[in-house]
């Protein structure tokens, strides 16, 4: 395989895997300003004279029907400009942009499923046994194994290669498949971090004073409720 088409593979995989950290970084963010914008919001409503149990009440059957089971769901709300209604979603089940062909994205799974096994060759926790490590080595390369496991079960392929080059294990040389797959993933997870930060608790994180987080609140009132704070 040409020079070229390996500098594009290892461009696309650094790509990948910043894309996946910034995803990760974001949900943190949206899950830890959750409490906060959960407060703030029952103090916004009490400075306003709003009474959110009443709200709650009459509009029962619209909460169930945006929130279904889960009631602490706020990271479902999607703000839209001039717009009252009410757009969920959930994270983890969002369908992809691009739907990829089944038999592509088995055989990408296979080609990392060897290389996976050629880790596991080194990592697994049976074959450190029979080598001459210090308690601190084995345990650090039975937290690799466990790493790539659950990076071959998420597709994190990225996380696979990484240890691949650290232990010297020779990586799969498709680049042109790879790239195509890659590219696709890299879509999805860009998409799924577009809506995560239109989440209100992301938002809610990023409102650096009283005025951005109560503009917040009213946004999120007159979607929720369709009535405007005064």
């Amino acid at each position: 395989m040409s020079r070229s088409h390996k500098l594009k593979w290892r461009k696309i995989i650094n790509q990948l895997r910043y894309t996946h950290q910034e995803l990760d970084i974001v949900k943190e963010m949206s899950t830890l300003a959750a409490p906060e914008f959960q407060e703030y919001y029952e103090d916004f409503c009490k400075r306003r004279d709003i009474d959110l149990n009443e709200l709650n009440r009459t509009n029962a059957e619209r909460i169930e029907n945006v929130y279904g089971a889960n009631k602490e769901r706020l990271r479902a709300f999607v703000p839209y400009s001039g717009s009252t209604e009410i757009v969920s979603y959930e994270g983890d089940g969002e369908e992809p942009t691009y739907k990829e062909p089944i038999d592509d994205n088995r055989e990408i799974h296979n080609i990392f499923s060897k290389l996976f096994k050629k880790l596991a060759v080194v990592l697994h926790p049976d074959k450190l046994n029979n080598k001459d490590l210090t308690d601190e080595e084995k345990n650090d390369m039975l937290e690799m194994f466990n790493k790539a496991k659950w990076a071959l079960e998420e597709r994190k392929y990225f996380l696979l290669v990484d240890y691949a080059e650290k232990l010297k294990i020779p990586l799969p040389e498709n680049y042109k498949e790879q790239i195509f797959w890659m590219k696709e993933e890299l879509t999805t997870v860009q998409e799924k971090i577009k809506k995560e930060v239109m989440s209100y608790n992301y938002l809610f994180s990023e409102a650096e004073t009283a005025e951005l987080k109560d503009k917040l609140i009213e946004q999120f009132l007159e979607q929720l409720f369709q009535i405007k704070p005064t």
